[in-house]
């Protein structure tokens, strides 16, 4: 008897259509729980082993070569703070150009490094140490948002260890910026909004834009989040009294703000517009598109994935604050006026936390730190071995005790050298050698000490010395030394 050939039977095909299709829509339009996976204590601590050894290896190493803000920033707190003076004396770049010094903004921020470095002679190790435990407890701030929110404990600090690993985040803790303080005071004006703590909420926001223009993103963040907090209310309804004692809040700091700046208005009125505004567009594209061999397109391409998936699958109804302050930071980013890289984590933390929300299912629990391991990682190993020889910058003392073999009373000579210099001189006439280039500054009067270098200068924007002593005419060579196997050559012209 032949055996008849299996057939299927239509009604089962019609089931496992059916499971198949209802399984595929719930998969794309089901809103998953926060931070929901498998998280285990032993995989969190593994990755919070790995964050910690990034920062601690890099500590006091990153771009610690190209880091021109470093010395820039300590110098306006130093002078406000120690030498009473407002205005940039030391790097020569006037309002609106640059900061001024802090002629316009960061009188507040200048008040907590000289707090904290004047017992340590402003060392830029304890000026490190205080630029980590600034995005440290940002980090703090972060978590205790994301459990208010409904995160589980260990999704949460997931995410912030994944976030702190990320560049735009490790370049902050390893400057001395003002960034750090401003990102600090940001998140925690979020914080406290989400605690209905507003008055204070808008105040914190408020001080922020005192410390930098950047800190106008606070604001945002509380927009923002009170614009997710309406629509997940339903019935939609608009609190005016909410708004009201964040205005409130926000009145207080701007008072505080010109208390401290008394003359600003005058200052910004009879200020040009910097040329060099005309050209910035956004701070995000020297940061995707400028960086060396694109490193950083491949964030980029994530955040325009998980955004696709994040509106498909409308992961937005579940909490809208992520997507509503990634687009609020991006255009506000067009009328920041210094389109600078280094407020990318403005922008990044909004940005970050959509794609966690979106790619932080059941089996995908560690895919996001894992992610960033494998993108920065790399990157951060070929700055280590790049800038590890730079990272003493105490041996450049030796400049010091070389010009004093010269002149027994340092405190009347004026003293002329690349940014690296600032640290060994804070205390003396020091002025940066390229001001005077630029003509932003006239030449001293009296004996001048000029310290330039026969190897090519580690920012643009200053020169070695080729480039330089045709500006010096009349300057003799009284002294050399080396560091890091660089040459520098210091000149001496009294009068």
């Amino acid at each position: 008897m032949r055996a008849s050939a299996w057939r299927p039977d239509p009604a089962w095909l019609c089931r496992y259509r059916s499971l198949a299709w209802n399984l595929l829509l719930t998969a794309m339009y089901k809103n998953e729980p926060f931070a929901l996976g498998k998280y285990t204590p032993l995989s969190v601590s593994i990755i919070a082993g790995l964050v910690v050894a990034v920062y601690t290896i890099l500590f006091g190493i990153y771009r610690a070569n190209h880091a021109i803000d470093t010395p820039w920033f300590l110098s306006f707190s130093y002078n406000y703070c120690i030498k009473g003076i407002e205005t940039d004396a030391s790097f020569g770049i006037p309002f609106p150009f640059g900061h001024g010094g802090t002629v316009a903004f960061g009188k507040i921020a200048a008040m907590l490094q000289c707090a904290v470095l004047a017992p340590f002679n402003w060392s830029l190790v304890a000026a490190n140490f205080l630029s980590v435990a600034s995005v440290a407890l940002a980090m703090a701030a972060i978590f205790a948002l994301l459990v208010g929110q409904g995160f589980g404990r260990l999704g949460a600090v997931t995410f912030c260890l994944a976030l702190a690993a990320t560049e735009p985040f490790v370049a902050m803790a390893n400057q001395s910026r003002w960034d750090y303080f401003t990102f600090l005071l940001a998140v925690c004006g979020l914080l406290l909004a989400a605690r209905q703590h507003l008055l204070l909420a808008g105040l914190i926001s408020a001080l922020a834009i005192e410390v930098q223009p950047i800190g106008i993103m606070a604001p945002i963040y509380l927009i923002a989040h009170e614009l997710s907090r309406m629509i997940q209310t339903r019935p939609f309804r608009f609190e005016f009294d909410r708004i009201a004692k964040m205005v409130l809040g926000g009145g207080l700091g701007l008072s505080l703000y010109f208390i401290l700046h008394p003359n600003i208005l005058t200052l910004v009125t009879a200020s040009p517009i910097p040329a060099a505004w005309d050209h910035s567009i956004h701070f995000l594209i020297p940061y995707f598109f400028g960086a060396r061999l694109y490193r950083h397109l491949p964030e980029l391409a994530v955040f325009a994935v998980c955004l696709s998936i994040h509106i498909w699958r409308r992961d937005y109804l579940q909490w809208p604050f992520p997507i509503i302050a990634s687009f609020a930071t991006f255009f506000a980013g067009f009328f920041v006026g210094h389109a600078n890289y280094f407020y990318t984590p403005f922008w990044y933390f909004p940005a970050f936390l959509l794609v966690f929300l979106t790619i932080s299912v059941r089996w995908r629990a560690v895919a996001l730190p894992a992610l960033v391991l494998i993108l920065f990682v790399p990157q951060y190993a070929v700055g280590y071995f790049e800038a590890r020889k730079y990272a003493d910058q105490d041996e450049l003392q030796v400049a010091r005790s070389a010009i004093a073999r010269h002149d027994a009373d340092l405190r009347h000579p004026h003293i002329l050298g690349d940014f690296l210099f600032w640290p060994v001189f804070k205390d003396l006439s020091f002025e940066w050698t390229t001001s005077i280039l630029r003509h932003l500054q006239p030449i001293p009067r009296g004996t001048i000490y000029l310290i330039c270098g026969l190897d090519p200068p580690f920012s643009p924007d200053e020169t070695a010395c080729a480039g330089v002593l045709p500006t010096f005419p009349g300057m003799r060579l009284i002294e050399q030394f080396s560091w890091a196997d660089r040459k520098y050559l210091i000149y001496e012209r009294r009068e």
